[in-house]
């Protein structure tokens, strides 16, 4: 347990997890700063043990830590990225809330003691989020480890609207992957925003910065996250990516996120170069085309039948739930 002010609950979102589910448990109760809970919120009850081998370690471990798990199951079409969110959030009555996904991994004892410094560190009455470094897992590709490099870099960034310019789109970047909140400032932005196909971060983000709050990315605080995903998944999720964006035009039109994307994708290729790996170079720029291509699409997802937004969508759901206009 820890002090009065340092406080705090786990919440993690899960559907269809595998056994890095029972790792990441592990890790978290072996914090040097313990949660008081850990909320597992989870879609799907049937297909909830499809993909984890070891279910007698999982049951035993949620057994002999019933006082500090939660299970909670909701049907898979109720999920809704910022709704699913704020519903778990109610369940907390800490001073923050330590939201995860079920693949990523605490890499260390200290994640969630660097991320309650980080609130300290840069003004506790200030910060509304603190959000983690997220290291390649061993399995990882070289151009998922160069991207998360990127985008996850070695040094602390304070986010607020003095940065607007400075930062462009990443001055919103946030990442719910492994995210810390301040649940009174939570509250009174009234969380998380819903109906949402995703970036319920990023758009929290730039809600909290426009109230005169920061975000706090702690190079600290490091979670192990990462995929391999295939060019057909590179152009799904970029196509959410760009519905997301079309649907909050008034946003994104003074902050494009193209000149972002440049930059990620000669620091990635530089990095190939420099290790020789000249056949990854063309593999990663194919990648990004489908990156492009999904993303162009999304951004012109009324242009197009509901037919065919089920189809190039990661998230399914939120087209199978909602007609278009």
């Amino acid at each position: 347990m820890c002090d009065k002010i340092k406080k705090y609950s786990v919440i993690i979102l899960t559907h269809l997890p595998h056994d890095e589910l029972i790792v990441s448990i592990k890790k978290l109760l072996a914090q040097s700063i313990k949660p008081e809970k850990i909320i597992i919120y989870n879609t799907n009850l049937i297909k909830f043990f499809k993909h984890i081998k070891n279910r007698l370690e999982f049951e035993k471990l949620l057994y002999d830590n019933k006082k500090c798990i939660e299970l909670i199951h909701i049907d898979e079409l109720d999920f809704d990225h910022g709704k699913t969110r704020n519903d778990a959030m109610r369940l907390v009555n800490t001073d923050y809330a330590l939201f995860l996904t079920d693949d990523a991994i605490p890499y260390d004892n200290y994640l969630s003691e660097n991320l309650l410094n980080a609130f300290k560190k840069y003004d506790d009455t200030l910060v509304a989020v603190a959000y983690a470094r997220q290291i390649a897992k061993d399995s990882a590709t070289l151009k998922e480890k160069y991207t998360r490099e990127y985008n996850y870099p070695d040094y602390d960034i304070i986010k607020d609207k003095s940065n607007e310019v400075k930062l462009g789109i990443k001055n919103y970047f946030c990442s719910n992957v492994c995210a810390m909140y301040d649940r009174n400032i939570f509250n009174k932005l009234l969380g998380f925003e819903e109906n949402i196909i995703l970036n319920e971060d990023t758009f929290y983000a730039y809600k909290a910065i426009n109230e005169g709050y920061k975000i706090v990315y702690s190079s600290k605080a490091l979670v192990s996250h990462s995929h391999n995903y295939s060019y057909k998944d590179q152009f799904s999720r970029n196509f959410d990516i760009g519905v997301s964006q079309a649907e909050k035009y008034d946003i994104f039109k003074n902050i494009p996120s193209y000149n972002e994307g440049i930059k990620l994708i000669k620091y990635v290729c530089i990095k190939l170069i420099k290790g020789l790996h000249f056949l990854l170079v063309f593999d990663f720029l194919i990648e990004c085309f489908y990156r492009f291509l999904g993303f162009k699409k999304g951004m012109n997802f009324r242009s197009l039948k509901r037919e065919e937004c089920i189809k190039y969508a990661s998230n399914k759901n939120y087209f199978l739930k909602k007609g278009l206009k």
